[in-house]
C-alpha cells in the first residue's frame, strides 16, 4: 500500500470521527501535510587555465503524519482557533512519521585540465518518527517539554549508504502573561556523520488588534555547536493575523549566519490556515530561501561566482476530535 493510499485512508476515517465531536472541546488530532521543495544552484569558478561550471538540482518530496492527545483537555472558547493550544495551556503528547523522497543531479562542464567533466544522479529516501511531550501547569503558567525523534536514510549513488541519526530534545518555560510565553530548548543531535547541539530562546505573544482582529508575534534566537568546528546563529520572527477565529494568514523570515563563508542563508515564508468546521483545518504554507551554496569545487585562487535559489510549497488538513 502506497503512503499516499494510507494518508487518505486515514484521513477518510478521522473526518467520519470528527462529525461526532464535541463544538469545541477536543482530546485528540491527527494530521497529515505534504511538502515539496526544489532546490536550483549554480557555480562558476575562473582559474588561471580554465573555466569551471558546476550545477545541481535537488527536488524533495515529503508525506507527514501525526497525532496528538491532549491528556487534560483541549478547548477553544477563547481567541483564535489555530492558538487553541497556546491559550488554553494545554498539555501534550505528539507522535510523527515522515516519508522523504530526494532525487538529486550534478553536472560538471570544465575546461580546467585539472578538474575532469562530470554528470550524475543520485536518489535518497528516509523515514523519521517522533515523539514528543508537553506538559503545563497551568495555574502557575509554567511548563516543560521533551522529545526525541530517529531518522534512518538511504542514499543512492555508486555506491549505496545509509546514515542514522537520532535527536533528543528537552526544554523549560513559562507563561509571563495570559498569552505570552518565554521557552528555553536544548537539543543533542547524533547521528554517523558527526554530533551537534543546539540552544534555542522563543518568545510568543497574542494580542488585540482594533475591536475584532488579533495578532501572534513569535520571535526565537538558536545557537548550534557541531563538531569540525562549525557553529551557526539563526534568528527568526513570524507575524500572524486572524482576522475572526476561524482564519489565519501571516509572514515569517529566518537568517542563519554560519562561521564559514557562504553558507549564510535567508528564509521567506507566507502562510495561511482555515478552520472550514471547528474541528477541521486546512493550511497552506509556501517559503523561499536565499540559501548559502558551496557548490562542487573548492578553489581557493579561483574568482568564483554563486548563486542558489530553493523554494518550497506544503499544504496540510488536521482533524480534531
Amino acid at each position: 500500500m502506497s503512503e499516499r493510499t494510507r494518508a487518505g485512508g486515514l484521513l477518510a476515517g478521522v473526518l467520519l470521527l470528527a462529525t461526532g465531536a464535541a463544538a469545541d472541546d477536543f482530546d485528540f488530532e491527527v494530521g497529515v501535510t505534504y511538502n515539496r521543495t526544489q532546490l536550483d544552484a549554480e557555480q562558476t569558478l575562473t582559474t588561471n587555465v580554465g573555466t569551471i561550471f558546476n550545477s545541481n538540482e535537488v527536488d524533495t518530496d515529503a508525506w507527514s503524519l501525526f497525532g496528538s492527545w491532549y491528556f487534560a483537555g483541549l478547548s477553544d472558547d477563547n481567541g483564535p482557533r489555530a492558538r487553541a493550544a497556546f491559550v488554553d495551556r494545554a498539555s501534550v503528547l505528539n507522535v510523527g512519521y515522515a516519508r522523504t523522497d530526494v532525487s538529486f543531479s550534478s553536472s560538471i562542464v570544465s575546461t580546467d585540465p585539472l578538474v575532469p567533466p562530470f554528470e550524475g544522479n543520485f536518489d535518497s529516501d528516509g523515514d523519521a518518527y517522533a515523539l514528543d511531550v508537553r506538559y503545563v501547569w497551568r495555574d502557575s503558567g509554567w511548563f516543560a517539554n521533551g522529545g526525541v525523534a530517529q531518522t534512518d536514510t538511504t542514499i543512492g549513488g555508486f555506491v549505496a549508504s545509509s546514515v542514522d541519526s537520532t535527536v533528543w530534545r528537552v526544554g523549560v518555560g513559562k507563561y509571563l502573561f495570559d498569552a505570552t510565553t518565554l521557552a528555553l530548548d536544548v537539543s543533542q543531535a547524533d547521528d554517523d556523520g558527526g554530533d551537534a547541539t543546539n540552544i534555542a530562546v522563543q518568545f510568543s505573544h497574542l494580542g488585540d488588534m482594533g475591536e475584532n482582529w488579533q495578532y501572534a508575534v513569535d520571535l526565537g534566537y538558536a545557537r548550534t555547536d557541531a563538531d569540525f568546528d562549525l557553529e551557526f546563529d539563526t534568528w527568526s520572527a513570524a507575524l500572524s493575523l486572524y482576522p475572526n477565529r476561524d482564519f489565519e494568514f501571516g509572514v515569517g523570515i529566518a537568517e542563519t549566519d554560519a562561521n564559514f563563508s557562504n553558507f549564510d542563508s535567508t528564509s521567506y515564508e507566507g502562510f495561511a490556515s482555515w478552520f472550514v468546521t471547528p474541528s477541521v483545518v486546512l493550511a497552506a504554507r509556501y517559503r523561499i530561501d536565499d540559501v548559502g551554496y558551496l557548490g562542487n569545487v573548492v578553489i581557493p585562487s579561483a574568482e568564483t561566482s554563486r548563486d542558489a535559489d530553493q523554494d518550497s510549497i506544503s499544504f496540510g488538513i488536521t482533524v480534531r476530535f
